[in-house]
């Protein structure tokens, strides 16, 4: 397996190192990976240290271009879903997408209009809109089975799931962040 592995030899690898097997510490070390303890800092997540130091390390010039993919983020512990899913509103002026084996989550922030390219071949058809932290009182879309039409919509009411892309391209506009979430197709 560390063959394998061996291919893809991270920078850095960043964290409290509190799940990391010593044994895979040291390959790492040993291919030229830093290892960046912050075990000092138990008040913020593993996902949260690493994003942080992405947002910091990067130019201002290149933030807008940025989109990071965080795969395993998903399928797990539901607190530890969670709180990726908190790193996005935290870092909510980057692209972040959280993937797991069959589907994607990112924030679509209020302060935008959002317009969503479908790679058909890979995404979808089932998505769904969810307003986390605030309702919503005004959601439109574009692009979908089941549009929105100025709806409201929060937890205990209505939210849009289950719904089905029918378009190339999905436009979302909202009073309020909504976590946007698509299928991905088992592509074995």
């Amino acid at each position: 397996m560390l063959r394998c592995l061996s291919m893809y030899i991270p920078e850095i690898i960043e964290g409290d190192m509190d799940s990391i097997r010593p044994e895979v510490k040291l390959f790492y070390s040993s291919q030229g990976s830093k290892i960046s303890d912050k075990s000092h800092n138990q008040e913020t997540t593993d996902l949260h240290k690493c994003i942080s130091r992405i947002h910091h390390s990067t130019p201002e010039h290149e933030k807008h271009n940025l989109c990071v993919l965080v795969t395993g983020a998903l399928g797990g512990r539901f607190d530890h879903e969670a709180a990726n899913i908190n790193v996005l509103y935290l870092f909510s002026e980057m692209r972040i997408v959280l993937l797991s084996d069959d589907c994607l989550i990112r924030l679509l922030p209020k302060t935008h209009h959002h317009e969503l390219y479908i790679e058909s071949s890979i995404e979808g058809p089932h998505c769904g809109l969810f307003p986390v932290g605030a309702p919503s009182t005004n959601t439109t879309t574009t692009g979908l089975k089941w549009n929105l039409s100025e709806s409201k919509m929060r937890f205990g009411s209505m939210i849009s799931t289950s719904n089905i892309v029918q378009s190339e391209k999905v436009t979302v506009q909202s009073d309020a962040d909504l976590l946007w979430t698509i299928s991905l197709r088992n592509l074995a």
